[in-house]
């Protein structure tokens, strides 16, 4: 099953790369992606050829992050950053 994984960014250079970084040592290609920023906020939706490796990739940089199910109500091309942010009404699980 194809899971949607949701992160927050830090507003500085290389958070992005940090995250590409840690997942391709462990052998996971990005699948698909959506990025959003507003002012200094960000947030990235991707999914991977891995699940279980992604979650472990998140979990060594301590990255929290949200799984969504891809047959949910989230659409990645009509969100906003709130719609990102862990917790947000409604949107997936927090694990």
């Amino acid at each position: 099953m194809e899971v949607w994984f949701t992160v927050q960014l830090t507003d500085a250079p290389g958070s992005l790369a940090r995250v590409a970084t840690a997942l391709g040592e462990r052998g996971v290609n990005i699948t698909g992606i959506v990025g959003v920023a507003e002012d200094t906020d960000g947030a990235l939706m991707l999914t991977t050829s891995d699940a279980v490796a992604t979650r472990e990739a998140f979990a060594a940089l301590g990255l929290a992050f949200e799984e969504h199910d891809p047959t949910g109500s989230m659409e990645p091309e009509t969100m906003t950053v709130g719609d990102l942010r862990p917790g947000a009404a409604g949107r997936g699980s927090l694990f």
